[in-house]
């Protein structure tokens, strides 16, 4: 990623002015001239870095406040716009605030200016935090590698490796496994309701067998006979056998009758008043005397045509033995039915328990695999060798070889100065100053591993302090070397650093009577306002 030009209105001390960061290339120095007070401090060399980063993250290196960021003279219409080489331009105001991005032209602003920022950071891969570190060294980078404990520096590493994706992913393993931990729990939860109920119904069912045993066996066979059956079958009985006394007490009465027609007849006499009977009333009854004999006959046949049914075993009386006993089969058939319920539900919770126990162990597994001291440190331990080489390599130019640094996987340094080993506390201010520059040099080349994109710019400010002249001699050497692959603006106060950049490009600039503009020196001597 290039920055081709930026253009500054009303930022700290700047009005009006442009700088073309096309137009240079490897080493140029940054020098500046405050008229007003007589040096080169207070001229806006670092506030033209600030522009930078302020135009790109919205956020200012030293952190400064609104008030302190806009022109302290116009007040307001504060404006940084970056031109990059995608076509992107972002266009920052403060005074009013707005943010705007464009792309080949287009006008791609969000609805908020945090959701057009993260589409920037999206879109150019960006990280606050990496930019910083990577792309200013010096006074401008609070970050100090060495004075941080092992874990800040694991996360330090991490941020420069780009890991956070792995931390989210983790975070999402996290949220799956509490929710299949919650699974776990509600489907133990529940067993334990199911198997309490069912075990409660299997004490009712256990109960009712027990006591009702010998009741049970005895009119068990009945529950298939209704009470409807058993009275119409009662009715039909005590009908039959009505009528079967109704037609024995008509052939008695017709028997009896017949008795006295025969008697009469034997005897020839009436039976009232003892005469003989004339032999007219013998030839007059004698067909009534058969007609009696016949209707006998047919009411005895009548009788034994009556069949009476066979009754059941249990009577009405009894029924409600029955009854009772019905309800409790549908008891019983209710607790059976609720105890297979429960028992599927128990074997459905059990099965989503086990479900959810092996997500929940999958989970944990990786959770932990992406955990600190899973692939993290395996990534870590991996790069360790690519860090402290990068380091080293950088301490050669700066100490002339008399340095040794190295890490190991707990991230506790290690320092060899001319073969002894010395602990960091004991380094001088210079010393301290060389190793963390190599130190964060080296960060910013883990940005190779990552997608994180990397600006084709580096600002080194005031770089040089409590250097001694090798120092300042290495300094310069390894600048020349960095600035094979990038391009590169140096600020510096140190005479002796200025004079070993004499022959480098410069940007000059000038602060007069309040206002900052930046100058471009086209020739020798001469210098023109951008």
């Amino acid at each position: 990623m290039k920055i081709d030009k930026i253009k500054i209105k009303n930022f700290y001390s700047f009005v009006d002015t442009e700088l073309n960061f096309k137009d240079y290339s490897g080493l140029t120095l940054i020098k500046g001239v405050n008229k007003d007070s007589a040096g080169s401090n207070g001229s806006g060399k670092s506030a033209l870095l600030e522009a930078v980063f302020f135009g790109l993250t919205g956020k200012t290196v030293r952190k400064s406040t609104e008030v302190a960021i806009v022109n302290n003279k116009n007040k307001r219409g504060c404006v940084v716009e970056v031109f990059l080489d995608n076509g992107i331009m972002i266009r920052r105001s403060k005074k009013p605030t707005k943010l705007e991005l464009f792309i080949d032209g287009e006008n791609c602003t969000k609805d908020h200016a945090s959701s057009t920022q993260a589409y920037i950071d999206d879109l150019l891969n960006i990280n606050y935090k990496i930019l910083l570190s990577s792309m200013f060294f010096g006074q401008s980078n609070t970050l100090n590698f060495l004075d941080a404990d092992s874990n800040d520096k694991r996360i330090i590493l991490r941020n420069f490796l780009n890991l956070e994706e792995i931390f989210r992913l983790r975070d999402k393993i996290k949220s799956h496994k509490s929710v299949y931990w919650g699974d776990l729990k509600v489907q133990d939860s529940l067993i334990k309701e199911f198997e309490k109920s069912k075990s409660s119904l299997e004490g009712d069912l256990s109960k009712i067998n027990s006591e009702n045993n010998q009741y049970l066996a005895e009119y068990e066979q009945y529950l298939d006979i209704s009470l409807d059956d058993i009275l119409g079958t009662e009715r039909a009985i005590s009908d039959a056998k009505g009528k079967k006394v109704t037609l024995l007490s008509d052939i008695n009465r017709e028997i009896r009758s017949l008795d006295d027609l025969l008697s009469q007849a034997k005897n020839n006499k009436c039976r009232g008043c003892g005469q003989k009977l004339p032999q007219t009333y013998w030839d007059r009854n004698k067909q009534n005397i058969e007609d009696k004999r016949e209707n006998i006959k047919i009411l005895k046949e009548r009788r034994n045509s009556i069949s009476i049914p066979e009754p059941y075993p249990i009577t009405s009386m009894d029924y409600s033995s029955v009854l009772e006993l019905k309800e409790l089969v549908l008891q019983k058939s209710s607790f059976e039915a609720q105890i297979e319920s429960l028992a599927e539900k128990i074997a459905d919770a059990q099965n989503k328990k086990i479900e959810s126990n092996k997500k929940y162990e999958i989970m944990r597994f990786w959770e932990k695999a992406f955990s600190e001291q899973g692939i993290i440190k395996y990534i870590i331990r991996n790069v360790l060798s690519f860090f402290n080489d990068k380091i080293n390599y950088y301490l050669s130019f700066l100490t002339n070889q008399g340095y040794y640094l190295e890490f190991n996987e707990e991230l506790s340094e290690k320092i060899v100065v001319s073969e002894e080993e010395v602990h960091y506390i004991s380094l001088s201010g210079g010393e301290k100053r060389k190793i963390n520059l190599c130190v964060l040099l080296a960060l910013r080349d883990l940005l190779s591993f990552t997608d994180k994109n990397q600006l084709d710019i580096i600002f080194f400010d005031e770089v040089a302090e409590n250097l001694d002249e090798g120092g300042i001699y290495g300094l310069y050497t390894l600048l020349k070397e960095i600035k094979k692959t990038k391009n590169i603006f140096v600020i510096t106060h140190n005479k002796h650093l200025k004079t070993l950049l004499d022959s480098a490009p410069r940007i000059t600039i000038i602060k007069d009577r309040g206002e900052s503009k930046i100058m471009r020196k086209v020739r020798h001597g001469d210098c023109k306002a951008q």
